[in-house]
């Protein structure tokens, strides 16, 4: 078995921030000719899909996970103490990352053909995403799992979000004359008011509570500091559940701000589908008697289950660490999720027989 402990904490010493992947995707390559001779891959920029050879009768699982990481904290700690292997992305998710190495070298073990994705830019901007550029060059799958943090429980759907550009409109004026004018910031108030003063709304998706929520995010002008605004614009970003839609969601902005402010909707991340009553799904909970959550946040799962493909999210990271600055992972939550991702791919999945093709 492969040492997950110096495979994570190779890839964490190598920064990797959004936009700088190259070293890190240079690394897994060189990994996979070394490890997996003989093994197809395709690289497209910083992306990589590796397929071993499929057998056939057998369900093809996806395994996905992002290389990038977000900007490091000046302080943030390295190395391992304590059970803990600390360092940026440890958690979110060059852990994961290592699992989908590790099980990539012992594939021919498995009960299940693996298509592996190794990706950039996740937490940048999604222009940006490698998954969104890789999207339509995928093999087809069964299955899926996103290897982000979750603990080694199931997360499953995601949130979907979208952005909302809030334009007030007043009437500029010197600042010493402001009676003049009329000052925009002062007309978002009552929109501002409402959006404090909103509750968390509870949604429940096959049993899962999602909450929804919306929250404005940045406010400017865009005029000198002696000068009355004309105009005022805020960002209202909207989180909502896997069973609504984009057009209910900016209703509800609309509605919210009334006549006071134009809206414009924009960066629509659609939410991810709830795949747990799946089979294969409903086998692996029983069996390792897993712990099944919603995603409160958006993940590239709502990319894959948006073209097909049921997914859920499943990663050794610890939720509670990602972007912190003391970022770390626990060393044994690592080795759990590995035994748990063997027995998925090992004991649930299995040959389908010639009935079951029939």
């Amino acid at each position: 078995m492969i040492d997950l402990l110096e495979l994570t904490q190779k890839l964490v010493s190598i920064p990797s921030p959004t936009g700088q992947e190259r070293e890190i995707c240079d690394f897994i390559e060189g990994w996979i000719r070394q490890e997996l001779p003989g093994v197809p891959f395709s690289r497209s920029r910083q992306n990589l899909i590796v397929c071993p050879p499929q057998q056939g009768g057998r369900p093809v699982i996806g395994l996905f996970g992002h290389i990038d990481t977000v900007p490091p904290d000046p302080q943030q700690p390295l190395g391992v103490r304590d059970g803990r292997l600390y360092g940026c992305g440890s958690s979110d998710m060059k852990s994961g990352v290592a699992l989908m190495m590790a099980l990539l070298k012992e594939y021919a073990q498995l009960n299940a053909d693996l298509v592996a994705v190794f990706y950039e830019g996740e937490e940048g901007p999604d222009i940006g995403n490698g998954l969104r550029e890789l999207m339509d060059s995928l093999p087809p799958m069964d299955f899926a799992l996103v290897l982000e943090p979750t603990d080694n429980a199931i997360m499953a759907g995601c949130m979907g979000g979208l952005h909302a550009t809030v334009t007030f409109e007043g009437k500029r004026a010197h600042s010493a004359r402001p009676w003049q004018g009329q000052n925009a910031i002062f007309r978002s108030l009552p929109v501002l008011a409402k959006l404090r003063d909103l509750p968390r709304r509870e949604v429940k998706v096959h049993g899962l509570t999602f909450y929804e929520v919306m929250s404005p995010t940045m406010a400017y002008t865009q005029n000198a500091a002696n000068v009355v605004p004309d105009k005022f614009i805020i960002n209202i970003n909207a989180r909502y559940a896997p069973n609504r839609t984009e057009a209910e969601v900016a209703a509800e902005i609309n509605k919210l701000v009334g006549d006071l402010a134009k809206v414009e909707i924009r960066d629509v991340a659609p939410p991810g589908q709830v795949c747990v009553s799946h089979p294969l799904m409903q086998s692996w909970i029983e069996r390792c008697s897993l712990q099944v959550l919603p995603k409160q946040a958006w993940t590239d799962l709502a990319r894959l289950t948006s073209h097909g493909i049921p997914a859920v999210n499943f990663g050794p990271g610890h939720t509670d660490c990602c972007h912190q600055a003391d970022e770390w992972t626990d060393i044994a939550a690592l080795n759990e999720g590995y035994k748990l991702l063997k027995i998925f791919l090992t004991e649930i999945c299995q040959p389908q027989t010639e009935d079951e093709e029939n």
